[in-house]
């Protein structure tokens, strides 16, 4: 019997929540493509800011394949929170395991060849470059900072001062660092497509979890799919404030033997975190342990990562195991895909090996504490199924 050979492209998200922005990705990626079977790689009940996603993982990802997406599977946990060069790592990974020919992002620039030239040239940068970033590094500044500023001379335009350029740029050095058959492909974001302002016709994921932070749905209405709204309306938020307590507590009751082996402690990093979580609050300790070397998001994940266990030992075996997937969503007139990928260099998260059953156990805990944070039952990833989307009979 012949097996269909299928067209599949990906997308590396995190839809947190899904917005109007992301569906004209969407559709674009299938008409710049052809692909006829979309692959969304998605963060799950955590994201890379190192906060809780706004809506949980099984809703962001029914959320996906209303959208279009035809199967959504989940980015683990050590390389959905952690920096931009391990988050492309981990999906780039796993998408070439799944066999996808494209993957399909937004840029700033919109130009493929332009950002295979910056991706070229730090991958083998020359000595006056690396020079130059060390210096900058050890002024002080944060690595994108760093890097940004000693590119300056190599590049008229302000390509890597633009998030979604910058993001790209890793997905490319990392097709090329793994030796992949992926190509890349992008569409140009709007000028006004990470505006906070609600007015605009395509504003920032993060203006749109502003609102919901204060219940001001009303502005948010016309950003998102109905369906969306439906959910930002009705369900349990994630508590940032009641990580951030337990986090807190959690530092406290810590000792500098443990945190030293998390990973993203690095330079003495370990002492002063332990040292600031004597401090009154959660936002003191932050702001304690922030420097101009060590960006706030930087100090978020690590406090994360300190939190889930996630120790530079897991991140080495991590990036050497064997990519595996979990299936969140799924279009249900699409359940070939599944046999697809069964045909795949890619483990079924029901067939882990040691390493792989380390790494899924991280997504577990995860899992269990945003839902213990949203006052919901844990253990989801184990109870709740696959879910199977019927498109046909979405409301829109």
């Amino acid at each position: 019997m012949n097996q269909t050979i299928l067209k599949k492209c990906g997308i590396i998200c995190e839809y947190n929540p899904l917005h109007n922005g992301h569906i004209r990705q969407i559709q674009a990626a299938k008409e710049q493509t052809g692909c006829d079977t979309l692959v969304c790689i998605m963060s799950g009940n955590f994201v890379q800011r190192g906060d809780g996603a706004v809506l949980d993982k099984y809703t962001r990802a029914v959320h996906a394949i209303k959208a279009g997406a035809d199967v959504v599977v989940e980015l683990p946990t050590v390389f959905a929170i952690n920096s931009a060069q391990d988050f492309a790592f981990g999906a780039i990974k796993t998408l070439s395991a799944l066999g996808c020919e494209y993957l399909h992002f937004g840029s700033e620039c919109g130009d493929v060849a332009q950002l295979e030239k910056v991706a070229e040239f730090l991958l083998n940068p020359p000595s006056a470059f690396t020079k130059k970033l060390q210096e900058n590094l050890d002024k002080g500044l944060s690595y994108p900072q760093a890097i940004a500023k000693a590119s300056a001379r190599y590049f008229d335009n302000e390509i890597l001062n633009n998030p979604n350029n910058t993001l790209a740029i890793e997905y490319i050095k990392e097709i090329k660092n793994q030796h992949s058959s992926i190509k890349p492909v992008t569409l140009k974001r709007n000028s006004d497509y990470n505006s906070d302002d609600l007015m605009s016709e395509f504003c920032s994921a993060s203006a749109i979890r502003t609102a919901c932070g204060k219940q001001d749905f009303k502005k948010i209405k016309n950003h998102v799919p109905a369906y969306v709204f439906e959910d930002l309306t009705k369900n349990q938020y994630y508590s940032q404030q009641n990580f951030e307590i337990f986090a807190h507590g959690f530092l406290i009751t810590s000792n500098t033997d443990y945190l030293k082996n998390i990973y993203g402690a690095e330079e003495g990093l370990h002492n002063k975190l332990f040292k600031n979580a004597t401090l009154p609050c959660y936002d003191d300790l932050l702001f304690g342990t922030k420097s101009k070397r060590y960006t706030l998001l930087k100090i978020k994940r690590l406090i994360l990562n300190s939190v889930l266990g996630i120790t530079k030992a897991n991140m080495k075996k991590a990036k050497k195991a064997k990519p595996y997937f979990k299936v969140l969503a799924i279009n249900s007139d699409r359940l070939d895909i599944l046999s697809d990928f069964s045909r795949c260099n890619v483990s079924d998260v029901k067939k882990l090996n040691d390493a792989q059953k380390e790494m899924y156990e991280i997504d577990k805990k995860a899992s269990n504490l945003y839902y213990a944070l949203c006052q919901k039952q844990g253990n989801l990833d184990v109870s709740l199924p696959m879910q199977k989307v019927d498109v046909k009979n979405k409301k829109d």
